[in-house]
């Protein structure tokens, strides 16, 4: 293929900008944010185990004492029933089994709060351990979102960047004449590089000196005409160092 140095010089710098945007892209996927957000996400997922067995605990002891003051609220207005018959009862025989009665809800009564001084006990240990496990599970949710931010902001950066470096370079392709550039984006997708410098005898597409052979044959042929890395197949452009 015929082109003119000048527009091989061109492929030399839409490759810099293939570069730039692809190391970009990695910059993008591989932030170190990325990993520790990871790491996070893993704690994370303990720390809310942890909240949510706390909770769990917490709503089961608050059910327990629940419903213990209901039985005690129970023996108490049976007990103000009883009373208020004792009061009016003409019936010893009544009397005597309204006393009965309320001997046993004094018992009953004395038990049901016994239970529910342990129950409330138990319910402030379990309140404790639900506080703390909502502090630690809001430590990480702080955290994590300040993570995100900065992934954020990073994102942002790289997205700025890319798009300048995509406009310069929809800029630079519109500069190479068509068939050359259909052959640098083949040759890019192919192998990977579009194009490379060779400078002296060493292709900076694969980093090794070419053979004498291949030099010779590269030598030889008009700066015109587009030549190529014997061991990549990108597309190498002549350079003239200046000295």
């Amino acid at each position: 293929m015929k082109a003119t140095p000048r527009q091989q010089l061109l492929l030399l710098d839409l490759q810099q900008l293939d570069h730039t945007l692809a190391r970009l892209r990695k910059r993008s996927e591989q932030l170190p944010e990325r990993a520790e957000l990871t790491a996070l996400e893993a704690e994370r997922e303990d720390v809310r185990n942890t909240y949510m067995d706390a909770q769990r605990e917490l709503d089961a002891r608050r059910l327990e004492l629940s419903r213990i003051e209901s039985d005690v609220e129970v023996v108490e207005q049976r007990e103000k029933r009883d009373h208020e018959m004792l009061a009016v009862s003409t019936s010893s025989k009544e009397a005597v089994a309204l006393q009965s009665e309320l001997d046993a809800l004094g018992r009953r009564k004395n038990e049901l709060e016994e239970r529910q001084l342990e129950a409330m006990e138990v319910a402030e240990a379990a309140e404790a351990v639900f506080a703390e496990a909502e502090q630690v599970l809001a430590g990480v949710e702080e955290r994590r979102a300040a993570i995100n931010a900065r992934i954020a902001d990073a994102e942002a950066e790289t997205a700025r960047d890319r798009a300048a470096a995509e406009t310069e370079r929809a800029g630079l392709s519109a500069e190479v004449q068509g068939d050359l550039l259909a052959l640098y984006e083949k040759t890019r997708a192919q192998v990977g590089i579009g194009a490379a410098k060779l400078r002296g005898n060493v292709s900076e597409a694969s980093g090794m000196a070419l053979s004498p052979a291949d030099l010779s044959t590269i030598t030889n042929t008009p700066h015109d005409e587009v030549v190529f890395c014997p061991e990549t197949g990108a597309i190498l452009v002549r350079v003239i160092e200046e000295q």
